[in-house]
């Protein structure tokens, strides 16, 4: 099998903008309203995220770094894709959009989402947005946490605790 290319491109949209808003929630889920993102990270308001894990047909798991530039954990391997939602968009739009923006992934009917957004069998191309990524590569379960393992600090947090929770080193939850 021929591995498709990663490539960068400037795909226009950088995430963390001053302006952006987000729905915001009581604990319970319960809908309150509107409020800043920096507002809501700052304060610890409830909003909603969705992560994509995209798998090619080899199953190995396309990781990403995060962009020097971003506010939090920057520089750090992170999950395929991690995008919190706009406004009134769904957890499927989000991740559809999510993919798209930061690695140029268009969803078909041919993908099949399962719990956590999980993509198996995807070899296509992959064009991240140097915006908010510097760099991608594919890497097996087994490496992944063999690279975890050795240098935490690699990674960003929400990823480490993702994989913990998923249990895809089948070492469970401590």
């Amino acid at each position: 099998m021929v591995q498709a290319a990663l490539l960068s491109r400037d795909a226009g949209v950088t995430a963390e903008s001053e302006g952006e808003v987000f729905d915001t929630y009581t604990e319970d889920g319960t809908p309150l309203g509107r409020e800043l993102r920096s507002v809501c990270h700052a304060k610890g308001i409830w909003h909603r995220a969705v992560y994509a894990l995209l798998f090619n047909s080899a199953g190995e798991l396309l990781i990403q770094r995060r962009s020097p530039d971003k506010k939090v954990a920057p520089g750090q391997w992170d999950l395929s894709v991690a995008e919190h939602l706009s406004p009134g968009e769904s957890y499927a739009e989000g991740v559809a959009r999510g993919l798209e923006e930061e690695l140029g992934v268009t969803l078909t009917q041919d993908n099949e989402f399962i719990e956590v957004y999980r993509l198996d069998g995807y070899d296509g191309p992959i064009a991240f947005n140097h915006q908010e990524v510097t760099a991608c590569r594919w890497v097996s379960l087994a490496q992944l946490r063999s690279d975890m393992a050795a240098q935490p600090q690699d990674y960003t947090v929400w990823f480490r605790e993702e994989m913990a929770e998923l249990d895809f080193f089948g070492v469970g939850r401590q």
